[in-house]
């Protein structure tokens, strides 16, 4: 039997045939910075309905980093409104969240997170989290993270993961996507995000590989540049 692969194409547009209308979306990566953002900022320029829509960032690190510009900042710069986003903690060192609470003395509760994404679901929004980091990437002070905060939701749900096509890529996209099944947290949808300066002949064959590799998971390929 033969594998076809599942699709790839550079669509940088919410897609109501793999953005469901319902429920919360999480978006994953499987490392720290393959663009998680940048594909939220992307659902936020295309989003139908946007006054219905809530972005969540669960937790951010870096605040105040030279360079760094803060997740929310770049929410509202793709068109969100400030009651459009929430965050739910924010620290100065760029670290996990789970150490970068510690060196402030303190921690992330996840039952408060869970209360504030629950509530906005409960009351009709479309909900999209981001998570830190990659898919462990520790956030709680038993190590646990993002996916514990999925597992526990008991709500409907749907899982994009984010990662990149370049050099590298094969085995981390492969881990993550064993490891969501494993907890039962299957991506609807495998996001590549293409790096402006990277060129390489990795970049040219890794998505048809993970196409294949992955079959039936749809695979997307983020331009460098989304386009309003």
């Amino acid at each position: 039997m033969s594998r076809k692969g599942s699709s790839t194409r550079f669509a940088p547009l919410w897609d109501d045939s793999l953005i469901p209308s319902e429920g919360v979306l999480f978006v994953m990566g499987t490392d720290t910075g393959v663009g998680k953002t940048k594909l939220v900022e992307s659902l936020i320029r295309s989003a139908p309905a946007r006054a219905r829509l809530r972005i969540v960032k669960a937790a951010q690190t870096g605040v105040g980093e030279p360079g760094e510009e803060r997740d929310l900042d770049r929410y509202l710069r793709a068109g969100a409104s400030h009651d459009e986003v929430w965050e739910g903690y924010s620290f100065a060192r760029p670290l996990d969240p789970m150490t970068a609470a510690r060196f402030e003395g303190r921690s992330v509760d996840p039952d408060y997170l869970l209360k504030r994404i629950r509530a906005f679901h409960d009351e009709g929004y479309r909900v999209i989290v981001e998570g830190s980091g990659g898919i462990l990437s520790p956030f709680f002070s038993d190590g646990s993270g993002i996916l514990s905060i999925a597992s526990r939701l008991d709500r409907p749900l749907s899982v994009l993961l984010v990662s990149h096509p370049h050099l590298g890529t094969l085995s981390t996209t492969l881990a993550a996507v064993r490891i969501l099944g494993e907890e039962g947290l299957s991506p609807r949808l495998l996001v590549l995000c293409t790096r402006p300066a990277v060129r390489d002949k990795a970049s040219e064959v890794n998505p048809g590989t993970l196409r294949t590799l992955l079959f039936p998971l749809t695979v997307i390929q983020l331009s460098p540049e989304p386009r309003d």
